[in-house]
């Protein structure tokens, strides 16, 4: 026992000169060093710490990293004015940002904030350019001079383990927020949107990290170790149902459908009016369950009001199985046989529905950017 009181005390005083404490007398009297009356003067160092990894990827990248506010008046925000925020990346110096497409979609306006200093100005209005609504992305363009332009990476880059960063402005805190973590895996299939099932949209090849994605994160920028892009954040897996769980889409896989977006606008692309999916899905069954078992097609989650399907007397429930002579098996191949139709083209839709197969005669538009279908 008194040996380890011995070692103890040596320990104790060994850790003294640690401290950074001073003490001085203020009275000149003969009181004894921390005793009542005695001033404390406790000494901080002010010397710049050693610059980290992350903090230089963070300086390279956040310039880069934009927040994306909207105002949505209509169906997509429940009829009334909303507001909402998430966050985006610049891609090219010209004025192009990627953001994710639930971010802005249903919005009447958009406004980008910058975070770059340099910049003469802080903040500019946006306009949407394009959006994929099957993929999550979107692209919004500003008439900004000086914009720094994120570097591009690659998914083939990464190995399971690797650094990653997460950029962004989740939960309204008022700026942008860095979060890291570790590439967790590739090629994950996700299913998200849509309330209690609802219209969900599946995401294939995400990439899954366990670095902090929150509300507001989405369309942010996911880098690797040398601040190169390699994803959009996307989603969050629900914390009831676990945590350090989040996804992102893979820039491999968003280049293409970006490069598609700005050399296609959405005003060249035609439009039927519809939210869709697969009615084999068990999450939509309910909106399927006066259609025979088995049916494959592309179903009709919602018709939008005053659009092309709508004008046509389509109905959500009832499941396309044809344009033309094209059979349709499934959405994909819905929005496969749209990409090569222009607006003005009148189709024949082959439905089937609760009181069975019928045909429509349709006339497409031009696609609302801020609408999928």
């Amino acid at each position: 026992m008194r040996l380890r009181l011995l070692v103890l005390l040596a320990a104790f005083a060994l850790a003294l000169p640690a401290c950074s404490m001073s003490l001085s007398r203020t009275d000149g009297s003969g009181e004894e060093e921390g005793e009542p009356g005695t001033e404390l003067t406790l000494e901080q160092s002010t010397d710049p710490v050693e610059s980290s990894g992350i903090a230089e990827v963070v300086r390279k990248s956040l310039p880069s990293v934009v927040n994306v506010r909207v105002v949505g008046l209509g169906e997509s925000f429940g009829g009334e004015e909303s507001r909402a925020q998430g966050s985006g990346v610049i891609i090219d110096g010209a004025g192009y940002i990627v953001t994710n497409n639930h971010v802005i979609e249903g919005a009447a306006e958009v406004d980008v904030v910058f975070t770059d200093e340099s910049l003469d100005d802080s903040r500019a209005q946006g306009r949407v350019i394009g959006t994929d609504p099957a993929k999550d992305l979107a692209v919004i363009k500003v008439g900004v001079d000086g914009l720094r332009p994120i570097q591009l990476g690659s998914e083939d880059s990464l190995r399971l383990g690797d650094e990653v960063i997460a950029l962004g402005f989740p939960l309204g805190l008022g700026g942008a927020t860095v979060t890291a973590g570790i590439v967790s895996a590739k090629e994950r299939d996700i299913s998200v949107g849509g309330g209690g099932g609802l219209g969900q949209e599946r995401l294939e090849g995400v990439l899954q990290t366990d670095a902090a994605i929150n509300p507001g994160n989405s369309g942010g920028a996911l880098v690797d170790s040398a601040g190169r892009l390699v994803g959009i954040n996307t989603a969050a897996a629900a914390a009831s149902s676990a945590e350090n769980v989040g996804f992102a889409i893979s820039i491999d896989t968003a280049l293409p459908i970006i490069e598609d977006i700005i050399e296609n606008p959405a005003e060249k692309r035609a439009w039927l009016g519809v939210n869709i999916a697969d009615p084999t899905n068990p999450a939509v069954a309910e909106v399927f369950e006066d259609v025979a078992d088995g049916t494959e097609g592309a179903g009709l989650v919602e018709v939008f009001p005053d659009g092309p399907a709508d004008d046509a007397d389509l109905e959500a429930g009832e499941v396309i199985v044809a344009i033309e002579d094209d059979e349709i098996a499934s959405p994909e191949d819905l929005t496969d046989v749209l990409a090569d139709l222009d607006p003005g083209d009148e189709v024949t839709l082959t439905l089937v529905g609760p009181d069975g197969e019928r045909e429509v005669e349709v006339e497409l538009e031009e696609r609302p950017v801020t609408l999928g279908g």
